[in-house]
């Protein structure tokens, strides 16, 4: 069986993507990666052998007016380009994992009868969801919250994860990293890029850690941009720090962490809370429909996570976070049991399950259903 995987441009929906294909590989379904040519996805499914292919299409909200327009006229040779390699390759199943890039090839696949199935990372949908999930045979969503904003039955899959994040072990990170495991570790970083307001509220906060130099160390992702000048106030700070411009093996960062400081992505609050790991969350504020902030407000709803909104970030503010946090081990190991309880660590396999039935239904297999009736007793259905 074959399957199309479209979506992709950030790490947000590319990690989860590839977490997908990596268990329909498993149960031998090729899957056939579609984003664009400037997103993450061509490198990192081709370093696993997984074919891909480029569309060209771009973001048509919070764009500027010409860019919008340019993205309006893009969109018709998008789906011709699209319906052409459906055509070609002639998957039993399309999946969109979200972004403005799975638009024209879910479009696609409803125009030649090819069951689809769109997943939802956000608790709040996207516009590409809203508008595909009208006509998808199968809505995924990460959050139950999710359910009522569609209009339609839905499956609560969570949101798929990579394997390695969910495995690694804590003794290994701590040597990968070099570091004391007598010591708390708090794990930052701000996405692929880093995060300059997170960056420089750590920078202002250090001298108010003065205390913890002994008890304290960090792994830092900077972003290239910010290497140097974090690096600096490490040094004036004289505490252990790890200071990357980009973490690779973010599965040993997360499994060496006490405590995560981070923007409040889709797949970083699937990542959190499907390890427990308790977090302070800094949603970045000019992300579409406000979604990083009520991404984290659902985890602050079960205790799992402290809320620090972007305009209230200073480095007084979060140096007292931290200390009452790391002040407090059994505070915080609450926090990481209550974002366990909210996590969804099989995610990847559930999705599967639903992608597998369309597939199967989309080969003729089996009468033509709605998907997600007999995918077992841990997948929630609304």
């Amino acid at each position: 069986m074959r399957a199309v995987l479209a979506g992709g441009g950030t790490g947000g929906h590319v990690f989860p993507a590839l977490a997908l294909a990596r268990e329909l590989r498993a149960r031998d379904i090729e899957a056939l990666m579609v984003g664009t040519a400037r997103g993450l996805e061509a490198a990192a499914f081709a370093a696993e052998g997984f074919p891909v292919e480029t569309i060209r299409v771009e973001k048509l909200r919070g764009t500027k007016v010409r860019a919008q327009a340019r993205s309006l006229v893009l969109l018709p040779q998008a789906l011709m380009h699209a319906l052409s390699l459906l055509g070609r390759y002639r998957p039993h199943v399309v999946v969109g994992m979200g972004g403005y890039a799975a638009g024209p090839i879910s479009m696609a696949a409803v125009l030649r009868r090819i069951p689809l199935l769109i997943h939802e990372q956000n608790v709040s949908p996207g516009l590409t969801n809203r508008v595909l999930a009208r006509v998808a045979s199968v809505v995924a969503v990460t959050f139950a919250e999710t359910c009522s904003l569609f209009g339609r039955d839905v499956v609560v899959t969570g949101n798929p994860v990579r394997r390695e994040i969910l495995e690694a072990d804590r003794r290994k990170a701590l040597e990968a990293f070099h570091l004391d495991p007598g010591k708390a570790t708090v794990l930052v970083f701000g996405g692929s890029q880093g995060a300059r307001r997170i960056n420089r509220a750590v920078a202002e906060a250090l001298p108010h850690l003065g205390e913890w130099q002994d008890r304290l160390q960090i792994v830092h992702a900077t972003g290239e941009r910010d290497r140097e000048e974090m690096e600096e106030a490490y040094r004036i700070w004289k505490g252990e720090a790890r200071v990357l411009p980009f973490i690779q093996d973010m599965a040993s960062a997360y499994a060496s962490a006490d405590l995560v400081v981070s923007r409040a992505g889709a797949t970083t609050i699937a990542e959190l809370t499907a390890l427990g790991k308790p977090a302070l969350l800094v949603p970045y504020p000019f992300a579409t429909n406000d979604h990083q902030r009520v991404n984290a407000e659902e985890v602050v709803r079960v205790s799992g996570a402290r809320l620090i909104l972007d305009r209230d970030l200073t480095g007084h503010r979060l140096a007292l976070e931290l200390q009452a946090l790391l002040d407090d081990p059994s505070a915080l190991a609450e926090m990481g049991r209550a974002a366990q309880g909210l996590g969804r660590p099989h995610a990847a396999s559930h999705v599967a399950d639903l992608v597998s039935q369309l597939a199967e239904e989309g080969r003729g297999e089996r009468s033509p259903r709605r998907a997600g009736r007999d995918t077992g007793p841990e997948i929630d259905r609304w």
